[in-house]
């Protein structure tokens, strides 16, 4: 009870400041939800309207929960947003969204593209600065219940996260 409380606070707190860092890839049981034969081929713009999707809906946040809509059944942490966003399989983990995508330059990531860490992965959207150093972002976080979110990320925060392209994204 006190490692969901301490979740929680961190997750309140990030609501305000930077992202919260997930247990997604932790022990514990999480959501196996199936949507497709194959990854998709996705283009950019279809990554913000799919992304978008989840938000006009408020999907709150679990890792034990599925929501599904026209684009599949994902579960509703932040590896599972991404994983709809692209058209996936499946949900995957923080750590295995490294295993369909390339990592790239920051100052070449474009909308659809992704910023990842150990326990947390958000959607490029824009650069918020001509400098390119403070990413928009798309993101499912906590705690459990809350909706996914768009908000500008500091240069200190980006710099935390790697950037990451999709194999099978494509341009418009």
């Amino acid at each position: 009870m006190k490692y969901r409380t301490l979740i929680a606070v961190l997750a309140c707190a990030a609501a305000f400041q930077a992202p919260v860092a997930h247990a997604a890839d932790g022990p514990g049981p999480k959501a196996a939800c199936g949507t497709t034969p194959e990854n998709r081929v996705t283009s950019r713009s279809e990554t913000q309207a799919r992304s978008q999707s989840w938000l006009d809906a408020r999907v709150p946040y679990s890792q034990r929960a599925c929501y599904q809509n026209q684009y599949g059944s994902y579960r509703t942490d932040c590896s599972g947003y991404i994983s709809m966003v692209w058209g996936l399989t499946h949900s995957r983990t923080t750590a295995t969204l490294r295993e369909i995508s390339t990592v790239v330059a920051r100052a070449d990531l474009r909308p659809g593209d992704a910023l990842t860490s150990a326990y947390h992965a958000a959607l490029f959207v824009r650069w918020a600065d001509g400098a390119r150093s403070e990413p928009v972002v798309r993101e499912q976080t906590g705690p459990d219940g809350a909706p996914p979110v768009e908000r500008k990320w500091s240069a200190a925060t980006a710099s935390k996260y790697t950037p990451i392209r999709y194999h099978r994204i494509v341009e418009n």
